[in-house]
């Protein structure tokens, strides 16, 4: 250690607790992350500001220059968390089995090391996956989207999440239900990898009962998050969370988003990561399609083809319950609770009565009289192989 460098400065704490060598290799360092991600005001937005200064002034970034620079900032604001609070936390990511990574240390994810530090790459990781090793290496692609897709969106993300899987490609998203969970839980299913970035601590129950999904997750590609044990999803939590999802792939693609959501802002993230973007072309009279033609007109790939996705990974390889939840817009006034839950995953694509009440987990009778109520209102035409949005 250091002299004058003790993680203890500022915080009353002279040794260094037994946990901290259980996140990391450097306990020290671990323990002294630990208290930043702890302490009021450390946000992603502040580190970038420290460094920023640290660049301006000519110092070298490293991990230890960063975090001894945040613990002055934090002690002249006077909000060094307290030693119990961080020993709370520290107990708490140990008894959940994480890991720490950190910006510039062995097993720090490859990617993010080529957004540290100017393109927002976290500083510190904590992660939760098979092994207690990390996260998995090898080519990775973000396949992001609304939380309330189209069941013609649906398809599409679930064949893009058992493609990639199939072809070894680690597939990366933010676990939001919709499009995101899709592709998580297609990539499971067809025997392949996948990595989760939440916006909440490890031990909270968000998205709401979907624990299953989430140990699922963790036992075969991992969970990370930026928060501490127990810190509940805000708003402002997703914003981050979406820089490392970009940061964590070489490309992201956009199944659907409408034109302000946070798929879109992870896309635009990742063209400012140097990442590639593609985006799923939809019908210029669907909410949802409306991001990913956005993001078309602004020069992202369209994706017209499943396979193009893989020559961009491959491509790319070859080179080297709370109420925080990110908005959509709501379907018409007047329409009964099943008739507007039908009408949200509607599409251009036909979709059979059947299929909406397994995806909307439903009873069949229930879907049939919302289709009536549509194709009265003229929200929707019943097709012969489904029902269909009008225009």
């Amino acid at each position: 250690m250091r002299a004058g460098h003790g993680w203890g400065r500022g915080g009353g704490v002279v040794s260094v607790p037994g946990w901290a060598g259980q996140l990391a290799d450097d306990g020290e360092l671990a323990a002294r992350v630990v208290r930043l991600a702890a302490t009021p005001g450390v946000s992603p937005e502040r580190v970038r500001a420290v460094i920023a200064a640290l660049l301006e002034a000519g110092c070298e970034i490293d991990v230890e220059v960063v975090v001894e620079a945040l613990e002055a900032d934090a002690c002249r604001r006077g909000k060094l968390a307290a030693p119990a609070v961080v020993e709370r936390a520290g107990r708490a990511l140990a008894a959940a089995g994480a890991v720490m990574l950190l910006a510039g240390r062995p097993g720090y994810p490859r990617r993010l090391a080529d957004a540290w530090p100017e393109l927002g790459a976290p500083l510190w990781l904590f992660v939760r996956s098979a092994g207690r090793c990390g996260l998995p290496e090898g080519p990775a692609v973000a396949v992001v989207g609304t939380r309330q897709p189209t069941l013609d969106g649906r398809r599409t993300a679930a064949d893009l999440g058992q493609l990639l899987a199939r072809h070894g490609v680690v597939v990366v998203s933010g676990l939001a239900r919709g499009i995101d969970q899709t592709a998580h839980r297609a990539a499971l299913d067809a025997g392949g990898l996948t990595v989760a970035v939440l916006g909440a601590g490890f031990g909270v129950d968000y998205p709401y009962r979907d624990g299953p999904l989430r140990e699922r997750i963790a036992a075969c590609g991992g969970l990370a998050t930026e928060l501490l044990p127990g810190v509940a999803p805000r708003p402002h939590h997703f914003p981050w969370r979406n820089r490392i999802v970009s940061g964590l792939a070489d490309a992201t693609v956009v199944v659907e988003g409408r034109s302000r959501s946070g798929a879109l802002q992870t896309a635009r993230l990742a063209a400012a990561q140097g990442r590639d973007v593609l985006a799923v072309p939809g019908s210029l009279n669907q909410p949802t399609s409306r991001g990913p033609l956005d993001l078309i007109r602004d020069g992202a790939q369209p994706l017209c083809r499943l396979e193009d996705v893989l020559e961009v990974a491959g491509l790319r390889l070859a080179r080297g319950a709370t109420g925080a939840v990110e908005s959509d817009t709501q379907p018409p006034g007047g329409l009964s609770g099943s008739a507007s839950a039908v009408l949200q995953v509607l599409g251009t694509a036909p979709a059979p009565p059947g299929e909406l009440a397994a995806a909307l987990d439903r009873p069949i009778g229930e879907i049939l009289a919302a289709v009536a109520e549509l194709t009265t209102r003229g929200l929707a035409v019943s097709t012969p192989r489904g029902l269909i949005i009008t225009g």
